[in-house]
């Protein structure tokens, strides 16, 4: 893949898979900026880095800072919406099932569509661009029973991914513009390796994955940039799975 000449916007790129999108876009040559409220890891700067700190829920940010990158880049080609949170990181503190359940809508879901709708305007305009959304195989299956409980916001919110993925593809098909959206199972992450690494819980986790093993962040921004690319030209409302295999079970 070749991103030569692209200017491409990565929310959450501070870490996890977002991160591994990053680095294999400048790989490839982009022009990388990362939206995150966690700083990047300043030793990876480069010319083609930039970073704006920015919470994507936060409506009146968005627009603006979008506003500026329009006019310092003067082209989006690439937005992939990787910042997310699950039940277990969003909040550093004790809080009720009600307020928990609203922070991960807010954060997975209203986020993806506050960056998009911001981004699509100045795409509409250019007439071209490329997006892909972070969703989950979890919005497509139940957690498993040792996971879920009565408060399991994180399927719902991935799911309505996946939905907004389609809809906003039917929009803008005729603009020039694909959306797509890859839904990783269980990548051993920073964030996920406490459950991963635990004999129980993991143990069961990775034998539901037909390949018996859990993904690496690298293994899906490998699929997030094929799909950002002009590789995947005719393909867009999809929801691409690399989850080992964990749907066919």
């Amino acid at each position: 893949m070749d991103f030569s000449d692209k200017t491409a916007i990565v929310t959450g790129g501070s870490s996890g898979i977002g991160k591994a999108t990053v680095d294999l876009l400048l790989e490839q040559g982009a022009k990388v900026i990362v939206l995150d409220l966690k700083n990047i890891d300043l030793n990876q700067r480069n010319d083609n880095l930039y970073y704006y700190k920015i919470d994507v829920t936060a409506e009146e940010q968005i627009s603006n800072v979008i506003q500026e990158i329009t006019e310092k880049f003067h082209i989006i080609d690439i937005l992939i919406n990787s910042a997310g949170v699950t039940a277990r990181n969003a909040f550093d503190r004790e809080v009720s099932e009600y307020e928990l359940w609203k922070k991960v809508l807010e954060v997975n879901l209203n986020g993806t569509y506050l960056v998009s709708r911001e981004v699509v305007k100045v795409m509409i305009e250019q007439n071209h661009g490329s997006i892909v959304n972070l969703s989950s195989i979890m919005g497509q299956v139940v957690y498993p029973e040792y996971l879920n409980s009565l408060t399991s916001p994180y399927p719902v919110s991935k799911g309505g991914i996946v939905q907004y993925t389609k809809n906003l593809a039917s929009f803008v098909g005729d603009k020039n513009i694909r959306v797509n959206c890859v839904s990783p199972a269980f990548i051993y992450t920073e964030l996920t390796k406490n459950i991963l690494d635990d004999e129980l819980i993991g143990t069961k986790l990775k034998n539901h994955h037909p390949m018996k093993r859990f993904g690496t962040p690298e293994e899906v921004a490998e699929t997030i940039c094929f799909l950002a690319s002009d590789k995947a030209s005719f393909i867009t409302g999809v929801d691409l799975p690399c989850d080992g295999g964990y749907l066919i079970l």
